[in-house]
């Protein structure tokens, strides 16, 4: 009997096995996949392209004018020429290229030059920075080129991207001309430092691999519309600067912002963002920074910002948020309690200074909604944002 039980059962588990695989076929699918990553490849491939900066041996400390041509004076008295390598893509036809600002660093003073090379074109095209965003990492590059090379690619949303996207990254990794991975959009709204600075920005993640020479391709969807602009990787590798399964690009959605002011030739750095960007206008504290006696004692959350200080006149201010109004000791630290600890913004958890000033800096439209947490009790505030001085 328990023998007939057994043979009924692997017959049901066979039946039904062989109706999953009637449904899913995994050739068909990959080659799906597979058609559609050539299809976005060869259709895009006209508009990225290879940057190239260099600098021209220097004596040290002389003026930038004093750019010397090889051989002239006795070798170690001149600064050897230096060279900078990287990806891009054309946005416009005409000629405007989106790359990182770290590729284009050597060519950002009077010494430095910048050239373009096409996929399938050997010829290097002279070209010039236009203008800079050092705080996101971003460069607007004019390339001096025939209308016919110039193919701009799509730019996307990338508010609408979901963790479990396909995700294509092109670049030319180490020099190696217009290579292409594949992976996901391993995850969205990613708090992330700069290069420089302490301006954190929201950056999208993703397990296509990226390398040095990566930097300034573009990250694209399975429509083959440019939704990010690859610029750092983590890695634990000994060996610096190698892929590790997490790269970052920067949102498309960001750099369509700054455009304008790109276009216009301006260096948007951390000051001037700080300075023009709609905020909240508070100071904060990380709750990080509170030990959990504390937190039990005056019913504050486990994660989330307490407000420290509300700009007069702020939009903070007109929506009702409220500073501590006490302080409690933590070492040698006196750190505000019994104000309002924002937890969320538009739904995203917030647990830094840091998450919060990339949030907002990153809202649109300009009305945002804060979850807020007071003596105990979670509420939404609605806050329409605005520019004000100094605060986030």
């Amino acid at each position: 009997m328990l023998n007939r039980s057994r043979t009924a059962l692997a017959a049901s588990l066979a039946l039904v096995m062989g109706v999953a695989h009637a449904q899913f076929d995994p050739g068909r699918a990959r080659l799906e996949n597979e058609r559609n990553t050539v299809e976005v490849v060869s259709r895009v491939a006209p508009g990225v392209v290879f940057v190239t900066t260099r600098q021209a041996a220097q004596v040290p400390g002389a003026p930038d004018a004093w750019t010397l041509p090889p051989g002239l004076f006795p070798r170690g008295l001149e600064l050897p020429p230096r060279q900078g390598e990287g990806s891009g893509f054309v946005i416009d036809r005409d000629g405007l290229i989106l790359t990182n600002d770290h590729v284009v660093t050597l060519a950002t003073d009077r010494v430095g030059t910048v050239t373009v090379r096409f996929h399938d074109d050997p010829r290097q095209y002279p070209a010039t920075v236009v203008g800079r965003a050092p705080a996101y990492d971003l460069a607007l590059v004019k390339v001096n080129a025939p209308g016919k090379a110039l193919t701009p690619l799509p730019l996307g949303d990338s508010d609408r991207l979901q963790p479990g996207q396909k995700a294509i990254a092109i670049g030319n990794p180490f020099g190696l001309e217009f290579a292409v991975s594949e992976g996901v959009v391993s995850a969205t709204g990613r708090t992330f430092a700069p290069r420089s600075g302490n301006l954190s920005t929201n950056v999208i993640q993703t397990d296509a691999a990226v390398n040095p020479g990566s930097s300034g391709g573009p990250l694209l969807n399975s429509s083959g519309e440019v939704v990010g602009i690859n610029t750092q990787i983590l890695s634990s590798s000994p060996v610096s600067g190698q892929f590790g399964g997490v790269a970052f690009a920067v949102p498309i959605n960001v750099a369509k912002s700054l455009l304008p002011e790109l276009k216009a030739g301006k260096t948007v750095d951390e000051r001037s963002l700080i300075a023009s960007r709609p905020r909240l206008g508070v100071e904060v504290v990380d709750l990080g920074a509170y030990p959990s006696d504390v937190r039990a004692t005056y019913r504050l959350p486990d994660r989330g910002v307490v407000v420290a200080r509300v700009e007069k006149g702020s939009p903070a201010e007109r929506a009702g948020l409220r500073a501590g109004s006490k302080t409690a000791r933590v070492g040698p630290a006196d750190l505000p309690v019994e104000g309002d600890v924002i937890t969320a913004v538009n739904g995203r958890p917030v647990g830094s200074a840091a998450e919060l000033r990339a949030i907002v800096f990153g809202a649109k439209p300009d009305e945002v909604t804060l979850t807020v947490s007071r003596a105990g009790q979670e509420r939404q505030v609605k806050v329409k944002l605005a520019v004000v001085a100094p605060a986030l």
